[in-house]
């Protein structure tokens, strides 16, 4: 693996999803990431298994591993004042800091940009919230779900009118977010080569929500109406080669073939199908009977199973993809050629991870280090900063550290 990042420092003081997924992707790219816990408690991330999101869920915290991985566990409590002075030593080796607190709790720990900058002038400085800095709700928290899926549009935009709103999916918003993140903070490394000072980054995600919604808000501001949405696009047809096709089997392809006209005689021959060009043998008459074309190709769909298709698809040039589920991905040979699906080395065994999907010099993501237990390097990296064995049992028993 190309480590791009290779001896860059960061800190993450953050929970949840959203800006700890940024400090993952650049323990990806080959930083060194500090993660600062809660010493008895941890990011309360670390307990959501117990909440029943996962059926049957217990022993290995999913989030944990997907997140954790390539990061250093640290136990520090920031609201005492030799654990504070901690972080001060921290953040004067380091390059990037990164925190999801609210601007109440930031202030209160005097972990502010503007203090921050005063030990080390070269930190970037990177924050993740919910509505945005500015504005009078900039104060206030916001989970994905929120500010991302409800507030900025996307439910509304993939759920069908009239019916009860689609619910995200868990931290869908957050590491969409969180790679902003870390695009903002590489470019932020970049001005500070150029010039030797650090940068603040901002990413909320209601903005995040804003950027992957572009185009329909930027249509609707255009011409004053709305596209259809994903529920009402369910049963249109424009194009019989951009929609979807269930199998014999029940599984299903999608086809996604926006040029139509340049597509039709090499898929209609690929799939065995000529006689549809025979039938409506011009561009007219194929956007005339496109309903009956889709519903001719349905039927013809449905006679074989997926794996059929894809075998007489996968040679063609036809745009084409199958309809997969989680379960189906490890045995995609796109997702194993690529290393997508990359082995954490656990104690227990290999689990299996999603990579961040950008590579470098043409090599897989590799993870280096699984998801530790809260606090599990803090002696080590507290003896990095100086601190004696004796000054590190002093912390313990005075519940400074874990």
């Amino acid at each position: 693996m190309t480590a791009v990042l290779d001896g860059i420092r960061v800190i993450e003081v953050a929970e949840w999803g959203f800006v700890p997924s940024a400090a993952t992707v650049l323990g990806d790219w080959g930083a060194e990431v500090i993660k600062i816990e809660h010493p008895r408690t941890g990011d309360p991330i670390r307990g959501l298994i117990t909440a029943g999101l996962v059926p049957g869920a217990a022993g290995r915290n999913f989030f944990v591993e997907h997140l954790g991985r390539n990061k250093r566990s640290v136990g520090i409590d920031l609201a005492k004042p030799e654990g504070r002075a901690l972080l001060d030593k921290l953040v004067a080796r380091a390059d990037v800091f990164l925190t999801s607190f609210l601007d109440d709790a930031r202030e209160r720990l005097r972990i502010t940009w503007e203090d921050l900058r005063a030990i080390n002038p070269r930190l970037v400085y990177a924050r993740g919230c919910g509505q945005g800095r500015r504005g009078p709700d900039a104060r206030k928290g916001g989970y994905d779900g929120v500010s991302f899926w409800a507030r900025g549009g996307i439910a509304d935009r993939l759920s069908t009118p009239g019916e009860p709103p689609l619910q995200q999916r868990p931290a869908f918003g957050d590491f969409i977010g969180g790679m902003s993140i870390a695009g903002g903070i590489a470019a932020a490394l970049f001005h500070r080569e150029r010039t030797g000072r650090g940068l603040e980054v901002d990413v909320s995600l209601l903005g995040t929500a804003i950027w992957v919604l572009a185009p329909d808000i930027t249509a609707a501001l255009l011409y004053g109406n709305m596209l259809p949405s994903a529920g009402e696009m369910r049963g249109m047809s424009p194009n019989p080669l951009v929609a979807t096709y269930r199998c014999a089997d029940g599984k299903a392809i999608v086809l996604m073939m926006l040029q139509a006209e340049r597509f039709w005689p090499h898929f209609a021959e690929t799939i065995g199908r000529r006689d549809l060009l025979e039938r409506w043998p011009t561009a007219e008459a194929r956007q005339i009977h496109r309903e009956a074309i889709a519903a001719e190709l349905a039927r013809h769909f449905a006679t074989r199973p997926r794996a059929e298709w894809e075998a007489l698809l996968r040679p063609s040039d036809c745009i084409w993809g199958p309809f997969q589920s989680p379960l189906d991905l490890p045995d995609d040979p796109q997702v194993a050629a690529n290393g997508y699906l990359p082995a954490s080395p656990t104690a227990d065994g290999p689990v299996r991870v999603c990579a961040s999907p950008v590579q470098f010099g043409g090599e897989a993501t590799a993870v280096r280090a699984p998801a530790e237990e809260v606090g599990a390097e803090t002696e080590v990296v507290l003896q990095e900063l100086g601190c004696s064995w004796e000054e590190i049992a002093r912390l313990k028993d005075a519940a400074v550290i874990s």
